[in-house]
């Protein structure tokens, strides 16, 4: 299994916020932790706003370009 880098991430925030992740990628992305600042900082977010708002089909504008914002600083991030 491929380790969990700031791409990778960015990667899984997108389809999440198009709401096409399963539980157990949701699982491998969202429950752990990262050391990596940046990194928990997106997934932190990422989580809060989908225990929040769990069906992305239902989130606001302003969250579905948050998402967006957060997977671009990470792809963006040295």
């Amino acid at each position: 299994m491929r380790p969990i880098d700031r791409k990778l991430l960015a990667s899984f925030i997108e389809y999440a916020a198009n709401g096409v992740v399963t539980q157990n990628e949701w699982h491998r992305f969202i429950v752990n932790h990262y050391q990596d600042p940046a990194m928990e900082h997106a997934r932190h977010e990422c989580s809060r706003i989908f225990y929040a708002t769990p069906d992305a089909n239902k989130l606001l504008p302003e969250e579905m370009k948050y998402l967006f914002q957060l997977a671009k600083e990470l792809r963006n991030a040295t």
